[in-house]
């Protein structure tokens, strides 16, 4: 049996505030009473220590906690590192579960498979707190809700709406960290997936990957598509585009720069595809969901950014 919280979708979700919150070392988390709304912390940098109703925990880099409501927090002592991490406030009606081991199978194989629930009952099911396993997909999904919250809105039903699109992507990222995690399902190219993301700064090709795993490349191509749901030329410029993103939202740097940063060897070819993949070109998607009103550094520290680009941010920031 594993112990979750079911958050219910309908009736909607309600959003009250959110942000993101940086400091340098001797932070202490001050002392919060969480009435009637949740609190989602996600941790991208440093770690922190927590009391969650008298029970002392450390909130990591890459963990997502849920707090629930009626819940007393404080910090126990002082950070010895800087911090950096994303906050959200919401309202929601919920309820304590227990889920059996095959109910949790089955959305395993579920999510392995790619397989849509259709969930009739709209929620989701998330436990106090989970590693995440695709970062930078995460930190876009704050970054869009806070882009979108911080904006002017004839009605702020939609920051409500905001709240359920990030809670259905940590839904997405748990179930991807309890197939990461366990043994019920092993994806061939699970290996394949986190050798790229670890070599993306290497001129990577369908070729060279596959003759590093000993596949031949139409076998790893087809094997790729059909356990990834894209090809492996297509992923090789998702994992890409996720840092163009990234560094979009997150930094100032020129477009010709991020295209670098991103390890995409023509700029102009850079922006081409970014605007057949996302409807837009990058700088518009930098006006569209640069809004966030941040107070961390000016990049995020897990970015695998080129050490030219780097001297570069070095030099503005004086």
């Amino acid at each position: 049996m594993m112990k979750l919280m079911r958050i219910k979708l309908r009736p909607a979700v309600w959003f009250y505030k959110a942000g993101e919150f940086s400091a340098d070392a001797g932070w202490q988390h001050k002392n919060m009473y969480h009435d009637q709304d949740f609190e989602i912390i996600f941790c991208l940098q440093g770690h922190f220590n927590l009391s969650i109703d008298g029970k002392n925990y450390q909130i990591k880099a890459n963990e997502c906690w849920l707090i629930p409501p009626r819940t007393t927090i404080f910090g126990t002592d002082q950070t010895t590192t800087k911090v950096d991490f994303f906050w959200v406030h919401f309202f929601a009606d919920w309820q304590s579960i227990n889920l059996s081991d095959q109910y949790i199978d089955k959305l395993i194989h579920q999510t392995a498979e790619r397989t849509s629930s259709h969930d009739v009952d709209c929620q989701i099911d998330l436990p106090r707190h989970f590693q995440i396993e695709d970062r930078q997909a995460i930190i876009l999904a704050f970054n869009q809700l806070l882009d979108y919250v911080n904006r002017y809105h004839y009605t702020d039903f939609g920051n409500h709406l905001a709240v359920q699109l990030l809670l259905i992507s940590l839904g997405d990222a748990y179930l991807k960290h309890l197939i990461r995690t366990t043994d019920m399902v092993q994806l061939k190219t699970t290996r394949v997936v986190e050798w790229i993301r670890v070599n993306i700064s290497s001129e990577l090709t369908v070729a060279s990957i596959a003759d590093h795993f000993e596949m031949s490349s139409d076998y790893l191509t087809k094997l790729f598509k059909d356990e990834q749901g894209e090809t492996l030329r297509e992923y090789l410029i998702t994992v890409k585009m996720e840092v163009a993103k990234l560094l979009l939202v997150r930094t100032n740097l020129p477009i010709t720069a991020v295209a670098t940063a991103a390890y995409f060897r023509d700029d102009k070819n850079f922006m081409k595809l970014f605007k057949k993949r996302m409807k837009m070109t990058a700088g518009q998607y930098r006006n569209n969901y640069g809004n966030t009103h941040l107070n961390n550094p000016a990049i995020d520290p897990s970015i695998p950014i080129p050490q030219e680009i780097g001297v570069f941010l070095e030099s503005t920031d004086q």
